[in-house]
């Protein structure tokens, strides 16, 4: 028995015993998936199809056998309605993608101590999540997916992207090959359109570094230094990492429809002290100094244990961009010709 919840007994109401029996006999309908309908799936899945379940619940929903669901808000609804935009179905997609590691969940740094095998961990699964969002919005016979709620979360070396929002069709325009993705609510789509701007997808910029540091930048945190000084290389190294995050977001950008600009842009920005494990042989960058028996890091040596490596103080520097890449279609307001011009060229 649940101990949040306990059945009052005889002396319950009657109306309520009934619902806790329905409620019980409704529970009891659920089942785990059989291991042949997890094969199924995982083949689908794999094989770039979508699982017999969401291609079911897209076609019940579009032959009206089960009502519509939106992540449009009533004033995005009305405005929609404004602009011929027709909701169809709700749709998602999600990905869980694991970077490579070591048996203790470490994962692997390159030459520049870069985390390239977690940075490409958040690609790939925002792709697969939003390419499984298209296949959805594909089968609804959609133009786009409007209001997209992206999700990433990250356990050590597991990363998830999932993403929900509405697809959603434009009257009187033939739909396009590869639907438009957009996190912009429809009250953005109506005044974008108002003033010639197309939403057209969602762009992402990640970069993960770690960065050793030796005696004299751990010296300005001492407890004995009683000066304000800058951590000046983890500045400069912070900035890099920024740099690189927003190159891999215009990269992103180039994968699909033109982006003349992002809108909506969010950031989350994370630095946290840590160790870093380095082993005899390993030929970083930055010009850290490697002998024999030790590696020097920013003035300071440190030796190479029995067993060949070393564990050196650093910071793990994180930066994260997202936002709504935009195209100018015309200096006034779009027409159905011209939006119907624009998606027709799309791949």
């Amino acid at each position: 028995m649940p101990w949040f919840r306990r059945n009052k007994g005889a002396g319950g109401k009657p109306d309520d015993i009934a619902l806790s029996q329905a409620l019980q006999r409704t529970f009891r309908q659920y089942s785990a998936e059989s291991e042949h309908q997890m094969m199924q799936d995982r083949e689908a899945l794999e094989a770039g199809r979508l699982p017999d379940a969401a291609v079911k619940r897209v076609q019940r929903t579009m032959a009206r056998e089960l009502p519509w669901m939106s992540t449009l808000s009533i004033g995005d609804l009305y405005l929609a309605d404004e602009i011929r935009m027709t909701p169809l179905v709700q749709v998602a997609g999600s990905c869980f993608y694991n970077a490579a590691s070591d048996m203790n969940g470490r994962i692997y740094l390159d030459s520049n101590y870069d985390a390239a095998n977690l940075v490409y961990a958040y690609y790939r699964a925002k792709r697969d999540a939003v390419e499984r969002l298209l296949m959805e919005a594909r089968l609804a016979g959609a133009h786009a997916v409007v209001d997209a709620h992206f999700r990433f979360s990250r356990q050590q070396s597991l990363v998830e992207c999932s993403v929900i929002g509405t697809a959603v069709r434009f009257e009187g325009l033939r739909p396009p090959k590869t639907p438009l993705v957009s996190p912009l609510s429809g009250d953005a789509f109506y005044k974008l359109w108002q003033v010639g701007w197309m939403p057209v997808n969602y762009c992402l910029g990640y970069h993960w570094h770690c960065m050793p540091v030796g005696y004299s930048t751990r010296a300005i945190l001492s407890s004995w230094n009683f000066f304000n000084q800058e951590l000046t290389s983890v500045t400069t190294r912070f900035s890099d990492t920024r740099r690189y995050a927003i190159e891999k977001m215009v990269q992103d950008a180039k994968g699909g429809p033109r982006v003349d600009g992002f809108v909506g842009v969010e950031v989350n920005t994370a630095i946290e002290e840590t160790e870093l494990r380095i082993f005899a042989g390993y030929q970083g960058g930055f010009g850290f100094g490697m002998m024999g028996n030790g590696i020097t890091i920013d003035g300071t040596f440190y030796p190479f244990g029995p067993e060949g490596s070393v564990e050196v103080p650093a910071y793990n520097l994180e930066f994260f961009a997202t936002g709504a890449g935009v195209a100018r279609i015309h200096s006034g307001r779009l027409t159905a010709g011209e939006i119907g011009a624009y998606l027709a060229a799309l791949e």
